[in-house]
């Protein structure tokens, strides 16, 4: 006497028959061997998961707290019974460990500025170690909600790389430098950053009234600017607040700086004049940061303490 199962077009009925797997049966009337056959079901719909936001360094030391929603289903019902006992289980931490490995290995401006092109790589990682379970991961959603501003303050803030943040890493910093531009008196007998006479010579006047021994105890780092002109001439400049009252000046450093950053005279006055948004000249490459980003961030406090010179 045979006994029968209905399927539904979404599921698949897999057969042991004497412990022999047989091939998949459904959808429809499904007839069965009491006692000899033993029969699991399988759904084939799409299922998803989220990857609740974690703490990820990237490659240049950056934190970043970011999650993922993916989505999968279930393409080989017999691989799907025989490879893994908990298949969501399993997929969920494979995905976990995957987004770890994947965004470790990528600078910040990558990750924040291509998201979509990581999601399709990171869900081709996910499909080749998930193919031999019967699984296909469909859709990949990254989902990046902080980033930490430095080993210090041990803060996170929203963030949104499409949409200006001025309390956000690098865009702080550079908010705090247009603000400071836009907020010198019009009686002051100095050129105004934004104005056609503004020079790195001015820049510096100002800087000069900011340093001490106590923005020095809080920084403790190097940078180096370049700023590009129109005939492609650069002119550098450099910040060293690693001893004493700290020394600013034009030229070089004579030891490697901690961070460099490198920008055209054109962009530069975008950026102060706000028709370029300052995460979009980072994430684009408009504005070149080498080295340490939270190094670059802690610039931030000297670029505050200018505003009040």
């Amino acid at each position: 006497m045979l006994f029968h199962q209905i399927v539904p077009d979404y599921e698949r009925v897999v057969v042991f028959r004497l412990g022999r797997v047989r091939p998949p049966k459904g959808p429809g009337l499904v007839l069965l061997l009491p006692l000899i056959d033993q029969f699991q079901r399988i759904d084939l719909r799409t299922r998803a998961f989220s990857i609740q936001p974690c703490k990820i360094k990237s490659r240049d030391d950056v934190l970043v707290s970011i999650g993922a929603d993916v989505q999968f289903r279930v393409c080989d019902p017999i691989l799907s019974v025989l490879s893994v006992q908990n298949l969501n289980f399993v997929i969920q931490n494979t995905a976990e460990n995957l987004l770890a490995q994947s965004l470790g290995r990528k600078y910040f401006r990558e990750i924040c500025g291509d998201r979509m092109r990581i999601g399709e790589h990171f869900k081709e990682d996910i499909n080749e170690q998930v193919k031999p379970w019967g699984v296909c991961v469909e859709r990949v959603d990254l989902l990046m909600e902080a980033v930490q501003r430095s080993h210090e303050e041990h803060v996170t803030v929203p963030f949104n790389p499409l949409v200006g943040n001025p309390s956000g890493g690098i865009e702080q910093m550079i908010m705090q430098f247009v603000s400071m531009a836009k907020q010198v008196s019009a009686t002051d007998t100095k050129p105004s950053i934004s104005s056609p006479d503004f020079s790195l010579q001015d820049l510096l006047s100002r800087l000069e009234g900011t340093l001490s021994e106590s923005l020095v105890s809080e920084v403790r780092s190097s940078y180096q600017i370049y700023v590009i002109h129109r005939d492609q001439k650069r002119s550098a400049c450099f910040l060293d607040l690693t001893a004493g009252s700290g020394l600013s000046g034009m030229g070089v450093l004579t030891s490697p700086p901690d961070v460099t950053l490198e920008i055209t005279e054109a962009d530069l006055l975008s950026l102060i004049q706000g028709d370029l948004n300052p995460m979009t000249a980072y994430t684009t490459g408009r504005l070149h940061v080498t080295g340490n980003l939270q190094t670059a961030i802690l610039l931030g406090k000297v670029l505050s303490k200018m505003r009040s010179v």
